[in-house]
């Protein structure tokens, strides 16, 4: 099977998180959770899940294509033989079977 990563975008995403991080684990090779921002506990919430994270800078202007950015890094970084990346923002959740389906 092809090397998968997911890069999940959020900001103070709570429970929809947890749902999305749950959805990808056992199916992607290494999660990576980019927040920007959150008080909510979120960070904590994704590393007790077991995913990379990725803090951005607060100095800096959030745009979702920064996260996108930093959050490939940051994968390509702990999983270097990944072959394909799915994004995903913290709210959302990947549909059963859809990784295997695109990797083919």
């Amino acid at each position: 099977m092809k090397q998968i990563g997911l890069v999940a975008l959020g900001r103070n995403e709570g429970q929809r998180l947890r749902q999305c991080l749950v959805s990808a684990t056992n199916k992607v090779a290494r999660l990576v959770y980019v927040d920007s921002g959150s008080t909510d506990g979120s960070l904590e919430l994704a590393r007790s899940i077991g995913a990379d994270t990725v803090e951005l800078d607060l100095s800096i202007p959030f745009t979702a294509a920064r996260a996108r950015h930093e959050g490939f890094a940051r994968l390509l970084e702990v999983a270097p033989a990944v072959e394909f990346v799915q994004f995903v923002d913290g709210d959302c959740e990947l549909v059963d079977r859809w990784l295997q389906r695109v990797a083919q």
